[in-house]
């Protein structure tokens, strides 16, 4: 089992980093990846924070036995722009964190996608973090960019999204995915039942995000 996103005390979670290890390790996952949201976020990993959490990370996670990716969460601000801290990360997720008209909302994930080197696209079409109106049409571009660029297209948990009506058109299609509870909590880690579920009924054709790496 596998938790790619989960955010602890470094951006807006409220949990220390050992014990997500260790609830990681009751939960029987075998690997998590802690995403913290980057320095756009006013809680969120700048670059000295980001190398103190890693230390952190390599000291807990072979006590628990749990192999830990180091990952930050990106907001995807105007014109698709990404902000980094000055570190090296295992996993890059970029997501919208804004109420926007539908076409900005496309518009900014698709310049996103094109312009930056990203690994997963998160919480797609969420209710709390949504565009107006969902366009099918649009959808399909997409899907088609994550598809091109190699890019996965998160299954999340916590948020319930994308929703079904866009997992629909990814069946069939050679679409990477990854796998999230999004947990901001300690009891949050390891929720991805839902998730799996989803990719199972819906992307049996695509390939999940640490296959083949």
């Amino acid at each position: 089992m596998y938790d790619l996103h989960i955010h602890s005390k470094y951006s807006d979670g409220s949990t220390d980093i050992e014990s997500i290890l260790k609830k990681a390790k009751e939960r029987n996952l075998k690997v998590i990846a802690i995403a913290d949201h980057s320095v756009e976020h006013r809680f969120g990993l700048t670059e000295s924070k980001a190398k103190k959490r890693q230390e952190e990370i390599e000291r807990y996670s072979s006590k628990y036995d749990v192999e830990v990716l180091s990952a930050v969460e990106c907001g995807i601000l105007h014109d698709g722009e990404i902000v980094l801290p000055d570190f090296t990360f295992d996993l890059v997720l970029a997501s919208i964190h804004t109420q926007l008209p539908a076409e900005e909302y496309y518009d900014r994930i698709l310049k996103c996608i094109n312009r930056y080197e990203i690994d997963v696209l998160a919480h797609l079409h969420s209710q709390l973090f949504g565009s107006v109106n969902e366009l099918p049409e649009r959808d399909m571009e997409i899907i088609d960019v994550l598809i091109e660029n190699d890019v996965a297209l998160e299954i999340n948990s916590t948020h319930d999204a994308p929703p079904d009506d866009f997992l629909i058109l990814c069946r069939r299609k050679k679409l990477r995915y990854s796998i999230g509870s999004d947990s901001h909590v300690l009891n949050g880690v390891g929720n991805v039942e839902r998730a799996v579920r989803k990719a199972k009924m819906y992307l049996s054709s695509g390939k999940f995000l640490l296959d083949g790496k």
